[in-house]
């Protein structure tokens, strides 16, 4: 088992949270098309391009893409880690429960994907969020676990893929949105 951590997988993790936040917006601009709405996206969110969704379950639905995306990867990167261990895959699957645990940080303040469902279905801001993160948080767990992923490793990781998260986001804020929207 080699869970050293080296240039090879810091590079890794940055194209993997790109990867990562890049396919669960596909899937909320998928659904939006699939809707029949003109959408407009970026690497951190996907708007209408103008007016608004004729029906609340159609919002949920676009909102929902993007979570479930995430869970159905994780899913198959928990299966693929059950097979066999590898570090690479075990930090996908680490990605997938950070970039949820860390939108339902942000819908404490500013609901989310799952934040905006739990509202929508009237059973509290928090619940959805929490609920996925916990889900995402015991595979990640049971893996670590089962191949002795220790702390040190899961820490400087989260540290890592923090950092790349929020160069995303700031470059998304700050470089993306501002071309694709003017």
């Amino acid at each position: 088992m080699d869970h050293t951590i080296n240039i090879k997988l810091i590079l890794s993790i940055g194209v993997f949270v790109i990867l990562s936040f890049f396919f669960h917006e596909l899937a909320h601009y998928t659904m939006g098309t699939l809707l029949g709405y003109d959408m407009t996206m970026t690497l951190n969110t996907v708007t209408l391009t103008e007016g608004a969704y004729a029906h609340d379950w159609e919002r949920q639905l676009v909102s929902a893409a993007g979570p479930i995306f995430t869970i159905i990867t994780a899913g198959i990167f928990f299966y693929v880690l059950r097979k066999k261990d590898n570090k690479y895959v075990y930090i996908l699957l680490f990605i997938a429960f950070i970039q949820r645990f860390l939108a339902a940080a942000i819908s404490l303040l500013n609901p989310n994907d799952e934040a905006r469902i739990s509202e929508s279905l009237g059973i509290g801001k928090m619940t959805l969020p929490i609920l996925v993160s916990l889900l995402l948080f015991g595979l990640v767990y049971k893996m670590a676990s089962t191949y002795k992923y220790h702390w040190k490793f899961n820490l400087i990781n989260y540290f890592i893929i923090s950092f790349f998260i929020a160069a995303l986001v700031f470059t998304d804020q700050t470089i993306i949105k501002p071309m694709v929207y003017n």
